[in-house]
C-alpha cells in the first residue's frame, strides 16, 4: 500500500515513489507544460469567434409621413442624391439601379413595398444595407424607418467606414423627409390671398400654338380691361392642362374695379377670396420646367392634409406673358387650400 503525498508541481526535484513507480509523475509534467498554451489557443479562438462572428446592427426613428409616402420619397432616384451620404453635393449619377461616383457606387439590390436593400462598393470593400419603413398602428401619417446591416464586432471596433457613412446615410435621410426645403426641391410656405378681382378668359387651343394663344388670350383681357373701365393693375396669373394634342389655357388679369359680365362675353369676372389660404414657392428656371414646382406643392398639400380648394395657378413676377418652354422665367406659384 502506498500513501500518495500532494506537493506543488513545480518542486520537480521531489521525488514520490508512489508517482514514480507507476509512471503518472511524467505525464504530469507534460500536462502542466501543455496546460497554458492550450489555455492560450482556447482563448485566442473564442475571441476569433466572438470577433468574426457578424452582429446585426439596427436603428430606427420616425417621421412625419405615412409609410407609403415615405417609402416612395427614399426610393425616388430623382430625391436619392439630396441625402445619400458621401454622394450628396457631387457629381454622381444614377445610372439604372445605382448611384455611381468615380469606383464608388449605391446599389439597390432588391425592391419591395416597404424595404429596400442597398450595396454600397469600392474597391477592396463593400457593405450590405438595409432601409424598411414600417406604419404607425396610431396614425396614418407616421411611419417608422429603421436601418440595419450585418457587421463582424472587429469591424464595428475599428470604426469600419462603410458601416460609418450607412449610420449617416440613415440620418441625412431622417433630416430630408422632415426638411420641406429638400424633400420638395423648394421652400414652399404658407401666406393669405391678397389679390381678389381677375377678369378672366379661357381657351382650348393646339399645343403647337401655345405660345402666340396665351399672348393673345392675355392681350384680349388687357383690351377688354381698358375698354369695359375695370383698371388692370398689372396682375398677371395663368393656368393650363393638356388634353391630348390639345391643351385648356386659362388667363386671369388683376382689376381694381369689378365690372359686370353676361353669358356669351369672351371675359368673365372671378373673385378669390380674401385672406384664403396660398400655398406657395418661388420659381425660377425654365418654362418647361415649371411643372416640377407644380407637382412639389401638390405633395406637400397631400404630405400635410391640405383640402384642395381651387385648381393652382402661377402667377407672373417679370414682365411679359405667352412664354416658350426655353424661356427663363420668375413665377410664383400658388395652390388655394384649406
Amino acid at each position: 500500500m502506498y500513501f500518495i503525498i500532494i506537493l506543488p508541481l513545480g518542486r520537480l526535484g521531489t521525488t514520490v515513489p508512489g508517482l514514480m513507480e507507476k509512471g503518472k509523475w511524467p505525464y504530469l509534467c507534460a500536462m502542466k507544460r501543455l496546460i497554458l498554451p492550450l489555455a492560450i489557443m482556447l482563448t485566442l479562438a473564442f475571441l476569433g469567434f466572438a470577433l468574426t462572428r457578424p452582429a446585426e446592427q439596427t436603428r430606427t426613428v420616425e417621421v412625419d409621413l405615412s409609410a407609403l409616402k415615405a417609402m416612395g420619397y427614399l426610393t425616388d432616384s430623382s430625391r436619392l442624391i439630396r441625402w445619400a451620404v458621401p454622394f450628396i453635393g457631387t457629381d454622381a449619377v444614377y445610372r439604372q439601379d445605382r448611384l455611381v461616383k468615380g469606383d464608388d457606387t449605391l446599389t439597390m439590390v432588391r425592391l419591395s413595398a416597404y424595404q429596400m436593400d442597398l450595396r454600397r462598393s469600392r474597391p477592396g470593400d463593400a457593405q450590405d444595407f438595409t432601409i424598411s419603413v414600417s406604419p404607425d398602428k396610431d396614425s396614418v401619417f407616421k411611419s417608422y424607418l429603421t436601418l440595419s446591416y450585418w457587421l463582424p464586432r472587429w469591424k464595428k471596433f475599428r470604426g469600419q467606414t462603410l458601416a460609418r457613412d450607412a449610420e449617416a446615410r440613415f440620418d441625412s435621410l431622417r433630416n430630408f423627409l422632415g426638411n420641406p426645403t429638400r424633400l420638395y426641391g423648394f421652400p414652399i410656405k404658407g401666406e393669405p390671398v391678397v389679390d381678389t378681382s381677375f377678369l378672366f378668359a379661357k381657351k382650348t387651343i393646339d399645343k403647337k400654338d401655345f405660345v402666340a394663344e396665351t399672348r393673345s388670350l392675355f392681350d384680349m383681357l388687357i383690351r377688354e380691361a381698358g375698354r369695359r373701365g375695370a383698371g388692370y393693375n398689372g396682375v398677371r396669373i395663368f393656368h393650363f392642362e393638356d388634353a391630348g394634342s390639345n391643351r385648356n389655357i386659362y388667363a386671369s388679369i388683376g382689376i381694381t374695379r369689378n365690372v359686370e359680365t353676361r353669358e356669351g362675353d369672351p371675359v368673365s369676372l372671378k373673385k378669390m377670396p380674401y385672406q384664403m389660404n396660398l400655398l406657395t414657392l418661388d420659381y425660377k428656371g425654365l418654362y418647361k420646367d415649371l411643372p416640377n414646382a407644380y407637382q412639389a406643392l401638390e405633395d406637400y398639400r397631400q404630405d400635410y392634409r391640405f383640402v384642395t380648394m381651387a385648381i393652382p395657378f402661377h402667377k407672373y413676377i417679370d414682365e411679359g406673358y405667352g412664354f416658350s418652354d426655353s424661356s427663363t422665367v420668375h413665377m410664383k406659384v400658388c395652390y388655394p387650400v384649406y
